[in-house]
């Protein structure tokens, strides 16, 4: 049901809960060599077999999370605020909303009120972008936001 501006009252929707980027080998056979780079020099500089083998740990980490798949997530959007799977979030959780510049899905940032909890992101096909940025800016402002650092390393990197 829509209200009198076209906008639905609620919409839902199932997404991946991020990008996912196919690594192959080669994007494998970096993460190792850098790894055991960055380990090396550490060890070089600082004398300590703890920075080293920490450098290894994370390094086996980052590789083991860009292995794994996404979940796919259903998403609802309603007056009440926004349901990722069964944590609801409601809208005075959140100071703005922001379009993220994408790939090949659209995605929105929420940013919280609270200092400490991370944005929201979440993402939509295409075709769900107006039904979805016209819910919220009935709750939300809308705020200009580029991509941040990480977020920027992070793409390039195909992470």
């Amino acid at each position: 049901m829509a209200n009198k501006n076209n906008t639905p009252k609620a919409i839902s929707w199932t997404a991946s809960e991020y990008i996912d980027h196919q690594q192959g080998a080669t994007w494998y056979l970096g993460l190792g060599v850098a790894t055991i780079a960055l380990a090396t020099i550490f060890y070089l500089i600082l004398k300590d077999y703890f920075s080293s083998v920490a450098v290894v740990v994370i390094g086996l980490a980052v590789g083991m999370f860009a292995h794994r798949t996404p979940q796919q997530l259903n998403y609802e959007l309603s007056a009440e605020g926004l349901k990722i799977q069964d944590k609801d979030f409601g809208f005075n959780q959140f100071k703005s909303f922001a379009i993220m510049p994408g790939e090949q899905v659209g995605s929105i940032e929420l940013e919280p009120i609270k200092r400490f909890m991370p944005p929201i992101s979440v993402f939509f096909a295409a075709k769900d972008q107006e039904a979805i940025v016209g819910l919220l800016q009935e709750h939300l402002p809308y705020e200009e936001r580029s991509l941040d650092t990480v977020e920027r390393i992070s793409r390039r990197l195909k992470f």
